[in-house]
């Protein structure tokens, strides 16, 4: 598992050069993929003591990759006919907030929010964000209220699949330069 996750590092890296390289605009330049937060072990021991345990994947991700938040567009790009569904996976730091919630009583169970819907990415109101349960039963979690069962793991390859826009999956008509954003490797 930490070598799919560390190849899916580099993969998201190559992309964000790409992106930037070609004039895409990213709507929180400063998330964009700022590498490992320095509380994540210390959130997922936190969680773990209090919930149960968070799946290998997403501590993996977490402690090696950090975080990725893809939302924005570029000047020159068409608005395809699909919502993008741009690839996010929230800081586990986002998580804490959840954690107190569930703690307080506010929530009757409890959810790791990995990111928002594919609406809210196109800031349109919608559904639930994507979540894994918590306790963790798989290393690699079904990745819950996504379009299309998968996993975690399998979500972000998806993404990368499409340049970072799995919505474009959906719009075979769409002018977007995906030979350009592709890593072949993946």
């Amino acid at each position: 598992m930490e070598d799919i996750v560390d190849a899916l590092g580099r993969r998201i890296a190559t992309l964000v050069e790409r992106l930037r390289a070609i004039g895409y605009v990213f709507e929180h330049p400063d998330e964009v993929f700022p590498g490992p937060d320095p509380i994540a072990s210390e959130v997922i021991l936190q969680i773990e003591s209090s919930v149960g345990a968070v799946p290998l994947a997403l501590k993996l991700f977490w402690t090696r990759i950090g975080s990725v938040d893809l939302t924005g567009s570029h000047p020159e790009w068409p608005e395809p006919s699909v919502y993008l569904d741009q690839l996010v996976v929230f800081p586990p730091s986002v998580a804490t907030y959840y954690l107190d919630d569930y703690l307080s009583g506010e929530t009757g169970s409890f959810e790791l929010v990995i990111a928002p819907d594919y609406f809210h990415k196109a800031d349109v109101s919608g559904g639930p964000p994507y979540t894994v349960g918590v306790p963790a039963t798989e290393d690699d979690p079904p990745l819950n209220g996504t379009p299309d069962p998968q996993t975690f793991i399998e979500h972000i390859e998806r993404a990368l699949q499409y340049g970072g826009f799995p919505g474009l999956a959906d719009c075979p008509d769409h002018e977007w330069p995906l030979a350009q954003l592709i890593d072949a490797e993946g």
